[in-house]
């Protein structure tokens, strides 16, 4: 499940690409595939993705990935276990978003702040096949590193885990958060 999640997670924030104006732009898959087809490489916004491992702690003396990055922390998790071996649970995540701190005069900060939103524009409301609707719980800046901007924007979701069923089972869709009353 949290392979699965965690792919899932990647392949939607590959989907935040630089257009020609500069501005970051959360896109569709096929509009990025044509881009390729028409031989056009897309530039990502995003650079490296990994699981977080306190990667920046010795960051100033040795960056070993490129930036813009994002690692990706899963919390600690409680199962709850269900019918025929189906546990879920609430899950955090916390996206460790790197961007490099340039001069003011040159629009690093405004690049950085505007990466958070586009992040939660990608992720609100997204959910997958073991997961349901994403949302972000808060936002926890970093100032412990002169050159990196450092940013955890915190998402939680509730996980499904098939692994412990004994048979295939059904997942319905989760409903979404939203009453809609006629009239």
């Amino acid at each position: 499940m949290r392979r699965q999640l965690y792919n899932d997670l990647k392949k939607r924030l590959k989907r935040l690409i630089i257009d020609e104006r500069g501005d970051i732009i959360f896109t569709t898959e096929e509009h990025i595939n044509s881009m390729k087809e028409a031989g056009t490489e897309p530039d990502f916004a995003i650079k490296h993705f990994g699981l977080w491992n306190r990667q920046v702690e010795f960051i100033e003396e040795e960056a070993v990935f490129p930036m813009p990055a994002v690692f990706i922390e899963f919390g600690k998790i409680s199962w709850r276990h269900q019918k025929g071996g189906l546990q879920d649970a609430d899950i955090t995540i916390g996206l460790h978003v790197l961007t490099e701190a340039v001069m003011e005069d040159y629009d690093g900060s405004d690049f950085h702040l505007d990466l958070l939103d586009k992040i939660n524009k990608c992720l609100h409301g997204f959910n997958g096949e073991c997961f349901s609707s994403i949302r972000r719980t808060a936002s926890i800046p970093c100032h412990d590193h002169e050159q990196i901007l450092d940013n955890t924007e915190v998402f939680q979701t509730m996980g499904y885990d098939v692994s412990g069923a004994s048979k295939e089972l059904v997942r319905h869709p989760t409903p979404p958060d939203i009453l809609i009353r006629k009239g």
